[in-house]
């Protein structure tokens, strides 16, 4: 599903279009993680874990219907500008700056940035590398946009492996930073990993990753199966939700392979907590439309 925006000026078309988008991706889920996690609600076996994934689902319906923020710490926002609208990316970047202030001020956003060793309040939520911008001319023309609380981005981690490293090994990893995330990251979670690359890009891809809708496979054969292995494996740890017990640790597992230097093997591993924050704004024909 997605609304048609009615165009307005270049000079003040992005704010509007993005204090929009970001306003529903603050208060409502995007319908495929809200139905993974009904279906997991309704299949959780333990009985402290089936109250916390009802009570997430309720949440999520008041949050709607209310119009409130789903969760309290509205975190970082990021844009990924691709295709045409890239040559638009200083009035983008100029509009992003101005929507997110305003909603930092009427209350959708929280005021949440510090400055990194004293910690003083950012006003607005929009400083120094903040929000976050990047730029890929290739591909579909959209501006993609995502929320990230600290939980999820604390235990979101880089590690720089032996290129001999096996996928045995790289799954042991994967396995040892859920478990030493635990409920801290507010799971079930979305666990999205990419492997080679640089490290930069590495970082990147798995977040970019996340874009995926829940229960969208790998089109390379091999690696699809990887995901769903890795899952069930992820599930077996009894994390559950919350971090208090039950079968549901993660909704889902996302897999990326990027080429890399002979001598290295970087891999990311990217959490996303329960409330996966993410919309989108595409060009459709001459108008820009907000879809999920």
């Amino acid at each position: 599903m997605h609304r048609t925006i009615v165009s307005c000026s270049t000079m003040n078309k992005y704010e509007s279009e993005l204090t929009e988008a970001i306003t529903k991706m603050a208060t409502e889920l995007p319908p495929d993680v809200y139905s993974a996690l009904k279906r997991a609600s309704e299949d959780e076996t333990g009985e402290v874990a089936n109250k916390q994934l009802k009570t997430i689902v309720k949440s999520i319906e008041i949050s709607y219907k209310e119009k409130l923020p789903i969760c309290q710490d509205t975190g970082l926002v990021s844009a990924y500008i691709t295709g045409e609208y890239v040559k638009d990316h200083l009035l983008i970047k100029e509009g992003l700056e101005k929507a997110v202030s305003k909603l930092t001020e009427n209350g959708t956003i929280r005021p949440t940035i510090v400055s990194p060793i004293k910690r003083e309040p950012v006003i607005g939520n929009v400083g120094i590398g903040e929000p976050e911008v990047y730029l890929d001319f290739e591909g579909e023309s959209s501006i993609k946009l995502m929320m990230r609380g600290a939980g999820s981005e604390n235990y979101s981690t880089l590690k720089m492996l032996l290129p001999s490293t096996s996928p045995h090994e790289i799954n042991k990893i994967i396995l040892e930073q859920t478990l030493e995330a635990g409920g801290r990251i507010c799971p079930p979670s979305i666990v999205s990993v990419a492997i080679g690359g640089s490290p930069a890009s590495a970082i990147l891809s798995s977040r970019k990753a996340l874009f995926s809708k829940v229960g969208e496979r790998s089109g390379i054969d091999e690696v699809a199966e990887w995901e769903l292995k890795l899952q069930r494996a992820l599930n077996s740890l009894n994390v559950g939700p919350m971090g208090l017990g039950g079968i549901h640790t993660v909704l889902d597992v996302k897999i990326r392979l990027l080429d890399t230097h002979i001598a290295m093997l970087p891999l990311a591993i990217t959490f996303s907590c329960w409330a996966l924050r993410r919309i989108q704004i595409k060009r459709v024909g001459s108008v820009d439309e907000i879809m999920w």
